[in-house]
């Protein structure tokens, strides 16, 4: 993401994409915790254990995997990647 972007979010003038919100999330290395609360403040779907790409993302949370890492499980599964 450029610098311009995150800017706009933190400014609240742009609306990040739930995708787009998980992988500053990752970048700021928040918990499932915040990550969850993030995304209910931003009127986004929380992460669901029961959708396939969620639970992929909810376990590299909870095990404090890479997003590299996270985006290669999510293809391996056919699922769109965050970023």
């Amino acid at each position: 993401m450029s610098e311009i972007y995150l800017h706009q979010i933190f400014a609240g003038r742009r609306n990040p994409s739930r995708n787009r919100l998980l992988c500053l999330c990752y970048g700021l290395e928040t918990s499932l915790e915040e990550t969850q609360e993030l995304l209910k403040q931003c009127g986004l779907a929380q992460l669901y254990p029961k959708i396939r790409c969620d639970t992929i993302i909810v376990y590299g949370l909870l095990h404090e995997i890479s997003l590299f890492e996270i985006n290669d499980q999510l293809f391996n599964q056919n699922e769109e990647t965050l970023c």
